[in-house]
């Protein structure tokens, strides 16, 4: 019973690890649709891995060549590269080109009719610079490369599933149009949490309401690979995940929480939190989509006055009514802001006046700094689920923040 949603399929669905063919494996997957409609049937939707450059090795290599789907190179290139960049394949997939386009969305379809999805347009920040491309120069195309991408996979998921929908690295003005985007491959540490944080500030200060992190971080230190997650590092990073606009589990190693038995019933706990609040996600959301505004919101977008606000890059809104401090370090202290006026805490209860810093606040594991203003009013699901098929959003309920409110954690649900 621990809610999910989303299994996600890295590179290990083709025939050869990170030789993106849009196809599956058939020695892996004999039956990829009843693979796929068994995972649904048990409440799981699958999101797959590809990126938009075609390898010398792939089964559509000569069909994209010979009608100048990815755009020709001018020079080989020296060495086989590392498999981390678009240099390494054979060429670019031309977004600029309609044709090769309409290809790309061919390959994505076959495989969203199937029941995949989600797409998740990894890659797409650099291209083949030594490339002709047949709309741009590759100077041109480079930063708008990610837009032309991004765009062709929304459509086409659009199209079949009804959803308007990617998972999205790369970035450029007017990507927002084209949600949604994660952070990146960031390093599961004190220093990759603070990091994607300032990260998710920005990215919603430029306009994108839809933002993501890979929880508990991507790759580890000192293994990049193989290295174990601190426990500290991973339920810190949950409660991180909880509030923000989706929330999604993915690195080098094991990330389901069972793997981190000392941790895993408090993370069952705070993803029972996350399925509660999707009736105020889904406020939120619409609420964004409509004004423009961003679900993670730097602490400027509520208090424009306070000059201290332009300058905290580890606090931030969720939606208009949580302000969020995540705890990053071992210590289970740090130090939070509260703009003037009256806020109670989510997790206790207490009352605070602000105006002032709170210094070196001890913050227990089972909690984190989260504040909600007197009469503010939460969207609240009340029901234990183990996916959101189960939701019946009429029985929600409304969570007021008044004087009998004693913390998150006394609600029925999670007694």
């Amino acid at each position: 019973h621990y809610p999910c949603d989303v299994i996600h399929m890295d590179t290990g669905w083709f025939r050869t690890d990170w030789l993106c063919e849009w196809k599956f494996n058939e020695e892996r997957f004999p039956d990829p649709e009843g693979f796929i409609r068994k995972l649904k049937d048990n409440g799981f939707r699958v999101s797959l891995w590809q990126l938009p450059y075609v390898a010398k090795d792939a089964a559509q290599i000569e069909e994209a060549v010979a009608n100048d789907y990815i755009a020709p190179v001018t020079k080989i290139q020296e060495s086989e590269g590392s498999n981390f960049s678009a240099l390494d394949y054979a060429g670019t997939i031309d977004f600029t080109y309609p044709a090769a386009t309409e290809w790309y969305k061919g390959l994505l379809k076959n495989l969203l009719d199937m029941g995949v999805a989600c797409i998740k347009t990894d890659f797409g920040e650099n291209i083949h610079m030594d490339a002709l491309y047949k709309g741009m120069s590759p100077e041109l195309l480079n930063n708008l490369y990610a837009l032309l991408y991004q765009k062709a996979a929304y459509e086409i998921t659009k199209d079949v599933t009804g959803d308007g929908i990617v998972w999205a690295r790369a970035a450029w003005a007017g990507c927002q149009r084209y949600p949604l985007h994660w952070g990146g491959d960031s390093c599961s540490s004190w220093d990759g949490l603070a990091g994607s944080l300032k990260g998710g500030l920005h990215f919603g200060l430029s306009g994108f309401a839809f933002w993501s992190h890979d929880v508990p971080g991507f790759h580890t230190l000192p293994n990049f690979m193989n290295s174990v997650v601190r426990d500290d590092v991973y339920l810190r990073w949950t409660q991180f995940g909880v509030f923000s606009s989706h929330m999604r589990y993915h690195g080098t190693n094991k990330r389901e929480p069972w793997h981190y038995p000392s941790i895993a019933p408090a993370v069952k706990r705070w993803w029972k939190l996350r399925y509660a609040l999707i009736p105020y996600i889904l406020q939120e959301s619409r609420k964004a989509t409509e004004s423009g505004a961003t679900i993670v919101q730097a602490m400027i977008f509520h208090n424009s006055d306070d000059p201290t606000c332009y300058h905290i890059d580890d606090q931030y809104y969720f939606g208009d009514s949580f302000l969020v401090a995540p705890v990053m370090n071992s210590e289970n202290r740090r130090d939070i802001y509260l703009p003037e006026g009256e806020w109670i805490d989510f997790f206790t209860g207490e009352k605070i006046i602000g105006g002032k810093w709170i210094k070196n606040k001890e913050v227990a594991m089972e909690n984190m700094p989260v504040y909600v203003r007197p009469g503010t009013t939460i969207p609240f699901y009340p029901y234990p689920v183990d996916c959101t098929d189960e939701m019946d959003l009429t029985k929600t309920v409304s969570l007021t923040i008044n004087d009998s409110f004693r913390g998150i954690w006394n609600e029925k649900l999670f007694n």
